[in-house]
């Protein structure tokens, strides 16, 4: 009976033991699963995390190449921009020496501007800066008809401004008439006493 008892006992002890070695496996099985899919989401994670910065490290590189790019333009640009302007300065002072080709050269943009000044009266018909400046420049390039007639449609438009008068005084004087001359010369006075 003692024996008996003690191969029962051992039987119940290595059943238990058996029990718990299967209970620690199946623990140390769902620690290593576990521990398995941390490792996995650690390795994921750090994958995307390094693809990221790769990312963005060659962007920064495409950034800094296509700012070098940029760069080396502007500088082959302003390199042509200022052997335009060394020409156009030389060309200048050659002009500053040579008054036919320096009035050559005004009436030439005296010409421009009242081309310019033009479109700008088409565009707005009615604005008297722009006819003031059509007036002016057709003046000073000898075009007194035209110039009296731009005159004459800014004092339509603001007949109280003495200005206006005493423009279109100028442009009547340049023509040779001076009585009308004299009278929108006295209407300026008039104006702004």
């Amino acid at each position: 009976m003692g024996s008996e008892l003690a191969r029962l006992l051992e039987g119940e002890a290595r059943v238990e033991k058996d029990k718990v070695l299967a209970e620690a496996r199946a623990r140390a099985e769902e620690l290593l699963a576990a521990a398995r899919k941390d490792a996995e989401e650690l390795a994921a994670a750090t994958r995307r995390r390094l693809e990221n910065e790769r990312a963005q490290a060659k962007t920064r590189a495409a950034s800094a190449a296509s700012l070098k790019a940029a760069a080396m333009l502007l500088e082959a640009k302003d390199k042509a921009i200022q052997a335009v302007f060394d020409r156009a300065a030389a060309e200048l002072k050659r002009m500053s020496e040579d008054p036919a080709r320096r009035r050559d050269l005004l009436n030439t943009l005296l010409a421009e501007a009242a081309k310019e000044m033009e479109n700008a009266v088409r565009v707005a018909p009615n604005h008297t800066g722009a006819l003031t400046a059509l007036g002016m420049v057709q003046t000073r390039l000898g075009h007194a008809t035209e110039a009296i007639r731009a005159f004459r449609r800014v004092i339509d438009l603001t007949p109280n401004a003495p200005e206006a008068h005493l423009n279109l005084g100028i442009a009547l004087a340049d023509h040779m008439d001076l009585e009308g001359a004299l009278a929108e010369f006295s209407e300026a006075v008039r104006l702004r006493p």
